[in-house]
C-alpha cells in the first residue's frame, strides 16, 4: 500500500489585519518568501508567500484571532539554507531566536516567532 500523502503542500496561517503586511515582510525579510498570486476567496484578504515557484505559506486575513493557537497546532518547521546569513537577518532585524545543534542527526535549528505569534522552526544542514 503506498502513502496517500507524500509532502506537505503548505502552511496556512491566520492573522490579524492589523499585522498581516507585518507578517508579510518577515517572511520576506528573513526568508526570501515573496507574495505572489493568489486567487480570490470570496473578499478574504491574504497572501500567498512563495519560494521560487510554490507557494509554502498561505497568510489569511482573520479579524477573530487575536495570536490564540489553532487547537493543539504548536509550530511550523522550515528547511533552510545559509544558516550564518539567516542568523544575521534576524540580528539585523533585532528578532530574539534560539538555537539547538543536534550532531546526531547533522542539523541546526533556529526558534524565533513570527508577528501572527506563530512559532517557526528553522532547519539547516550541518555539512
Amino acid at each position: 500500500m503506498s502513502n496517500r500523502a507524500t509532502f506537505i503542500h503548505h502552511i496556512g496561517i491566520a492573522a490579524p489585519a492589523a499585522v498581516l503586511d507585518q507578517v508579510v515582510a518577515f517572511y520576506d525579510d528573513i526568508l526570501d518568501l515573496k507574495p505572489g498570486y493568489r486567487p480570490e476567496f470570496g473578499g478574504l484578504g491574504g497572501y500567498w508567500l512563495y519560494s521560487g515557484d510554490r507557494p509554502i505559506i498561505h497568510l489569511l486575513e482573520d479579524p477573530n484571532r487575536a495570536g490564540d493557537k489553532s487547537g493543539h497546532f504548536d509550530h511550523i518547521a522550515l528547511r533552510c539554507q545559509d544558516l550564518e546569513a539567516v542568523v544575521a537577518k534576524l540580528e539585523q532585524h533585532d528578532i530574539k531566536f534560539s538555537q539547538l545543534e543536534t550532531k546526531e542527526v547533522n542539523q541546526v535549528q533556529l526558534f524565533i516567532t513570527d508577528p501572527s505569534g506563530t512559532s517557526v522552526e528553522l532547519n539547516f544542514a550541518i555539512d
